[in-house]
């Protein structure tokens, strides 16, 4: 209930009541009486039944029926838009933790040297909670680039941070939830919350993903894949599993397939979160391993399930890819990608991990 409602309600219940209730006081004190020194006034005799039963006993027992009376309907016409008073409060407060969502989301503005305290007080806001994961992931979390240098190699490179403004059609609030609090080892994105050492805390962190829920992608099904491939056969495996791969796969694993990896000529040492896939480099799964790789992913490990009944015991995905669908995504990725060995030709799999 916020503070106007409170003062509404004092001055529409309380003071008319405090002041009536007054004024019946005033108007029925009794009569003054002569003070009688001998006998406290527990020990007084009591007044006569003409007293107690008279006009004034009247007049006090209507007054309580009408003070019933309206209290009854008080708390009636109170209770029944108490539903819509709820849901307009519970919309309040999810309108702005959406505010600060996208607060926090934005890079804390640089505060002149020589600003006054009106100045100061417009940035307040901004400068306290913005942690700056656009400058990663883009303006309105469409994606973006970071500089990255590698631990294990010590190479500089050009990481691309995928877009967030599609990301709970891939993952789950969970996984969402457990990304930003911990991060992602081995890429540029840090630990941000405050019980691991990172500086957001759980409110931030959850204003943060109300934002990501509130951005239209987010509460649109991801990019179509084309009616033929909804059950692939045959001839169609091969191009039905390119266009599944770009519609599903390749946001992590590159629209080529070259995940972390900078053999590529015309790529300029750009890394995606996803494994590298291409030059044949799947193949180091069996195929059963990488069916059940795509079916089940890796959900700690940044891999989305993809099965539409997968066999781990996880949650279904929002949208899931059926078995056929996701042979011919194995298909394209052992034969189709760059490097790979044509269909029919080479290895189909085998070797350790």
């Amino acid at each position: 209930m916020t503070s106007e409602q409170i003062l509404t309600i004092i001055l529409i219940i309380v003071v008319p009541s405090a002041v009536l209730w007054i004024a019946f006081m005033v108007r029925n004190r009794p009569a003054p009486r002569r003070r009688t020194k001998a006998l406290p006034h527990a020990l007084r005799p009591p007044p006569g039944d003409d007293v107690l039963e008279g006009r004034r006993l009247d007049r006090i027992r209507i007054g309580g029926i009408l003070a019933l009376f309206g209290i009854a309907v008080f708390v009636v016409a109170y209770w029944l838009p108490e539903a819509q008073r709820q849901q307009a409060f519970a919309k309040q407060q999810m309108q702005q933790s959406i505010e600060r969502g996208a607060i926090i989301f934005k890079p804390p503005p640089v505060l002149p040297p020589n600003a006054g305290p009106a100045q100061f007080k417009k940035l307040e806001d901004e400068i306290s909670l913005g942690m700056g994961c656009a400058n990663c992931h883009g303006a309105n979390a469409v994606g973006g680039q970071a500089t990255y240098t590698d631990p294990a190699t010590g190479k500089t490179v050009v990481w691309n941070a995928p877009p967030l403004d599609n990301v709970f059609t891939r993952w789950d609030d969970d996984i969402v939830r457990f990304t930003i609090e911990q991060g992602r080892p081995g890429t540029p994105m840090p630990t941000w919350g405050a019980d691991y050492g990172g500086p957001m805390t759980d409110q931030m962190i959850d204003d943060v993903m109300n934002w990501l829920h509130s951005l239209p992608q987010n509460n649109r099904p991801p990019a179509g894949i084309p009616d033929r491939c909804r059950n692939p056969k045959g001839g169609d495996m091969l191009s039905c599993g390119k266009a599944i791969f770009a519609a599903r796969c390749a946001v992590c694993h590159g629209p080529e397939g070259q995940g972390k990896d900078m053999s590529g000529k015309n790529f300029n040492q750009r890394w995606f979160q996803g494994m590298a896939l291409w030059h044949g480099k799947v193949r180091h799964l069996t195929p059963a391993q990488q069916y059940d790789t795509i079916l089940n992913g890796r959900r700690y490990a940044f891999m989305p399930d993809f099965g539409a009944a997968p066999s781990q015991g996880i949650p279904v995905p929002p949208y899931p890819l059926t078995n056929r669908q996701i042979k011919a995504v194995e298909t394209y990725e052992r034969h189709g990608l760059p490097g790979a060995a044509p269909a029919g030709k080479g290895s189909s799999g085998g070797g350790t991990r």
